[in-house]
């Protein structure tokens, strides 16, 4: 199933719909987005990726007590993560 073109060409699909859509999420929102928070935004994405795709890939390698607990550290690191992230993003400066 995964191995054929036609799944990664939806999920490549999905990416740019993504791509297209974040910058007018952002600006829907009132975010004022630099570089450097488009960077910070695109890393916390990855490590949201990640938060999935390292603990099902060590399941299907039948290592279930490591794959949850990968999961559980991954997901407290990605919220946290997150709601800081949102944080700074939200933060209006005053002048």
């Amino acid at each position: 199933m995964f191995s054929g073109g036609f799944f990664w060409m939806i999920m490549g699909a999905l990416y740019v719909l993504l791509g297209v859509g974040a910058p007018i999420w952002a600006k829907d929102l009132g975010l004022h987005m630099t570089k450097g928070k488009w960077s910070l935004a695109i890393v916390w994405y990855l490590l949201l990726l990640l938060t999935v795709a390292a603990p099902l890939t060590a399941l299907a390698e039948n290592e279930g007590v490591a794959a949850f607990r990968m999961m559980m550290v991954l997901v407290v690191i990605t919220a946290i993560s997150g709601a800081g992230l949102a944080r700074y993003l939200m933060h209006k400066p005053t002048s």
